[in-house]
């Protein structure tokens, strides 16, 4: 930081512009980390055969709108998250943890893999008899994180293990509330992300 803003070659604006660049995306590394260490608690347990769901009566509507709001995850993921209610059902049989954890690794996946030209969107519906999220962005045609999670091919980028990873951990997370997650490719070079979770334990 000294090297870059106390050689006294830029004005003083510009170097306030760069401090706050550097700022926020030191802020944003600092979120990420965070979100990926409650990954590597969750895979944990998978590993130890220690995670259960721990399911119960949860304000769905209120738990998925405030954390889209939050101060952390709001000025990165607000503007692409829309909410449509089809139904008055507002509580929902959840891991309030794990569905937390779930959302943020569809928004953090779509932020790392996306093709900004086009802004990514996340659709949360509740419905009659589940909550829906379908995210659909348009693929970064530089990343070959995105033909490994889609196809299966063998990649050596340690960058496409780890988003299988996170595909394989979105699906789990919705499989033990006994609901799916399918990962679909679009026309154009569009990716769909759909995860949907029932209200109701069977």
């Amino acid at each position: 930081m000294i090297e870059l803003y106390g050689s006294g070659q830029f004005s003083l604006e510009k170097s306030g512009e760069k401090i706050n660049r550097q700022a926020a995306a030191i802020k944003l590394q600092v979120i990420e980390l965070e979100f990926l260490l409650q990954n590597v608690r969750i895979i944990q347990h998978i590993l130890n055969k220690s995670l259960t769901s721990k399911r119960a009566p949860t304000q769905i509507v209120k738990l998925l709108k405030n954390l889209v709001e939050d101060e952390r995850y709001a000025p990165l993921f607000a503007s692409w998250v829309s909410f449509r209610a089809e139904s008055d059902r507002e509580v929902a049989y959840v891991d309030e943890f794990l569905v937390k954890q779930l959302l943020l690794n569809l928004l953090f996946r779509m932020h790392r893999n996306a093709d900004m030209k086009e802004k990514p969107q996340l659709d949360i519906t509740f419905g009659q008899d589940a909550v829906t999220l379908k995210g659909v962005y348009l693929a970064n045609p530089n990343d070959r994180t995105l033909s490994s999670s889609i196809s299966g091919i063998s990649n050596e980028s340690l960058q496409a293990f780890l988003d299988q990873r996170i595909c394989s951990l979105i699906a789990y997370v919705a499989e033990l509330h006994e609901g799916k997650f399918e990962l679909t490719a679009l026309a154009e070079g569009r990716i769909e992300m759909l995860v949907s979770i029932p209200y109701d334990v069977n």
